[in-house]
């Protein structure tokens, strides 16, 4: 169902002030919206409910620098929200990126997921530097020829400055996203066929069951297994955080790297030529059948955009009615 985006916003923070201040609760509320309007609805405010909603996180610590450099910094969250810490490695990533040229900040101890990663390395990319972000948790997807959940959905993404709107890739190494089963479930809906496996290893379209078993890697083969192993690496073992683990109060990490493009040729025509190779792209020979060469993350934009314009946003209304929205 519809509903306005501001009205949404008030009830959000309401939520959120549970545990989070006004501050912390309008950044995570940002995330939250641009989710919704994107139209990711695995990563939205279905993850204010399940077994882990953001309102009732309650962190363990303070926030704290445990290494710093001009290159890079390492943050223990403190078990405090993926969704407020993320955004705060993603600013020092950029901040110490546009002193020094390349910065990487490594995040452990996040209490659940951060989200979509291409919120925040569209942000770099804005700052007109390339951005790199990816993030483990517990375990759910089973390595190529495994029916053991030891990687995460270990999502990765990358974006670029352009002379438009900065092109922007973002996946999960796991054939869907956790919070997938989590919006399916509470639906009562079942998942597509080749998705996940049970305990034993038997496939299942139940999403009650997956959650018990484990997820496929996105191809089902050892490449895109290969590819969440290097993500677990990335965000596990070099950030101080665990890895294949299934603990949910385990050590959630991330990393966000950011690029400045003058390292290597001048930004404007870097710029001007990523706009144009996404010109060459979209103006390339289409398929039979097919009206729009679309780039990654373009119909996510747009639908902002519609939202934006309209000033609504189109919600599931089973998670409106658990969250007491409606």
């Amino acid at each position: 169902m519809k509903i306005a985006i501001t009205e949404l916003r008030q009830k959000i923070e309401k939520t959120l002030n549970k545990n989070l201040n006004n501050d912390q609760a309008r950044v995570v509320a940002d995330y939250l919206l641009w989710a919704e309007m994107s139209g990711i609805k695995t990563q939205g405010i279905v993850k204010m409910i399940g077994s882990e909603p953001i309102q009732d996180i309650q962190p363990s610590g303070e926030i704290k620098v445990e290494r710093d450099t001009k290159l890079s910094q390492l943050i223990n969250a403190g078990a405090n929200a993926a969704l407020l810490v993320s955004n705060i490695a993603t600013d020092t990533a950029i901040s110490k990126a546009k002193e020094h040229g390349f910065s990487i900040v490594g995040v452990h101890n996040t209490f659940s997921s951060n989200g979509a990663l291409s919120y925040y390395t569209e942000q770099i990319a804005k700052q007109d530097l390339i951005g790199i972000a990816a993030s483990r948790s517990p375990g759910s997807t089973a390595p190529f020829d495994s029916i053991d959940p030891l990687f995460g959905t270990n999502p990765i993404s990358f974006s670029f400055p352009t002379d438009n709107q900065p092109i922007v890739f973002d996946m999960a190494t796991s054939a869907m996203t956790f919070y997938g089963l989590i919006l399916a479930n509470a639906k009562g809906e079942s998942i597509p066929e080749n998705m996940a496996i049970d305990h034993e290893g038997n496939p299942t379209t139940s999403p009650g069951i997956a959650m018990d078993g484990a997820l496929l890697p996105f191809d089902r083969s050892y490449k895109s297994s290969g590819l969440g192993m290097v993500v677990e690496i990335l965000t596990g073992p070099l950030t101080s955080a665990a890895y294949c683990d299934t603990a949910l109060t385990g050590e959630w990490g991330s990393t966000f790297m950011a690029i400045d493009p003058n390292l290597l040729v001048d930004i404007a025509q870097f710029k001007s030529q990523c706009s144009d190779l996404v010109q060459k792209i979209k103006s390339s020979r289409k398929k039979h059948g097919v009206s729009e060469i679309r780039l990654p993350g373009e119909k996510s934009h747009n639908l902002y955009l519609e939202c934006v314009k309209s000033g609504q946003v189109e919600v599931d209304e089973v998670i409106l009615k658990q969250l007491g929205y409606v």
